[in-house]
């Protein structure tokens, strides 16, 4: 994987991330936030690595996710907090967008929202950096390809928390 950054502007509370291919059965239009379509809801497929979820504090700001198979230790060493997440690669892409689409399933994800990925488990670190209100929030994501899925024990969709947010 190169590193790759994915521009999301006001994501709302929630991003995601997911494998085209794990969630080929959403229509567009479709409302998903409470359920998918299996009557499993968004923690389950997380904890199944069907796709990552992390909170928000700044659901209208612009984000920044630099994604990367290399872990940078001044990144970890500036973080204000971290989650850990797991994801299973299929088709050899990733899908970065916004939570708030599975109130109004928008289809296909954009060209721009696609990442490049070998195919596998993953365990993910996702690191923010303090965030004083000022340009674009940064989250750094690390996948580290791992023999089975991570497993994973979430009851709510981890938040990634710094400084207060700035309204």
């Amino acid at each position: 994987m190169n590193d790759q950054i994915v521009e999301l502007h006001s994501p709302g509370l929630q991003i995601i991330l997911y494998s085209p291919l794990a969630l080929r059965e959403l229509e567009r239009g479709g409302h998903y936030a409470t359920h998918f379509p299996d009557g499993r809801d968004l923690v389950d497929y997380m904890n199944d690595c069907r796709l990552c979820a992390l909170g928000t504090r700044w659901p209208t700001s612009d984000h920044w996710l630099h994604l990367s198979s290399t872990m940078d230790h001044g990144v970890i060493a500036r973080a204000s907090d971290h989650v850990r997440l797991g994801i299973e690669v299929t088709s050899g892409l990733l899908c970065v967008r916004s939570g708030d689409d599975l109130f109004d399933w928008p289809g296909p994800c954009a060209d721009e929202q696609l990442v490049s990925l070998d195919n596998g488990p993953y365990a993910v670190t996702a690191c923010m950096l303090p965030y004083g209100g000022e340009g674009p929030v940064r989250i750094y994501l690390h996948f580290a390809q791992t023999p089975a899925r991570p497993d994973l024990g979430y009851d709510t969709v981890p938040e990634l928390y710094c400084e207060e947010p700035v309204f």
